[in-house]
């Protein structure tokens, strides 16, 4: 065989494998941000508007928490903000909940920008729901401006490579501690009054002494009069009492 048919065999063999990687390529890059490269290339992907959606996979948490998370990368390739505003399972018995940096709620897209759900603060976790490692599992992504799309993306373990992606039960909330009431001031009771003895008259309450008056108290006159003497003779009247 010559050089030159070599050479050509060595070409058509370099563009078919080119071709083949194209598509692998192509659901890599989803951006310049190196956080799109921890999720596997052969995971589903599609586009919405100006919303491409790439890289999806779901993960289940540990036995017994029934706990369902998804990964994967919104590019917002619109001037404008879009926001995820919910995303359904099907067989989950309510949409999952979202959560991102600005706290719980839609997770919004910047306009050029992009999110990523690589198990960091932005998640999208279902509860009360299981799936078996394997399968695909429709869901369906809804957009403020965009609209919905459904697709089929695959459940993995949440181990080696999806580990990052595992999730967890929220911790239980705190109470706030409640503040003791202050204590009551003192107050001074009034002693009641003694119960009536029978047979004895009511004890009228003793009115308060009032105080001396000043300057000096008038004299009391006091008349008295004086009896006759008992038996005593009476005196005669006139010259011829003898």
């Amino acid at each position: 065989m010559s050089r030159s048919r070599r050479s050509v065999r060595r070409g058509a063999v370099a563009a078919t494998l080119a071709l083949a990687l194209a598509p692998l390529a192509s659901a890599c890059s989803s951006g310049t941000d190196a956080a799109t490269n921890q999720l596997k290339p052969d995971t589903p992907h599609t586009k919405v508007g100006t919303v491409r959606v790439q890289n999806l996979t779901l993960v289940t948490g540990d036995e017994g928490t029934d706990l369902v998370s998804l990964g994967g990368a919104f590019v917002n390739e619109g001037s404008r903000p879009e926001t995820l505003t919910k995303v359904t399972l099907e067989g989950a018995p309510a949409p999952a909940e979202l959560h991102s940096a600005a706290g719980d709620g839609p997770i919004t897209i910047p306009a050029g920008g992009a999110v990523y759900l690589t198990g960091g603060a932005d998640k999208a976790v279902f509860g009360n729901t299981q799936v078996k490692h394997g399968a695909y599992v429709r869901i369906t992504l809804s957009f403020a401006t965009v609209g919905e799309t459904t697709l089929g993306v695959p459940v993995h373990d949440p181990e080696g490579y999806y580990a990052p992606l595992k999730p967890t039960p929220a911790a239980p909330a705190v109470p706030s501690p409640v503040p003791s009431a202050p204590a009551a001031s003192p107050t001074t009771a009034e002693t009641p009054a003694a119960p009536p003895v029978p047979g004895q008259p009511a004890t009228e309450p003793t009115a308060p002494a009032s105080p001396p008056a000043t300057g000096t108290p008038a004299a009391t006159a006091t008349a008295t009069n004086t009896p006759s003497a008992a038996g005593a003779p009476a005196t005669p009247e006139g010259p011829d009492a003898g």
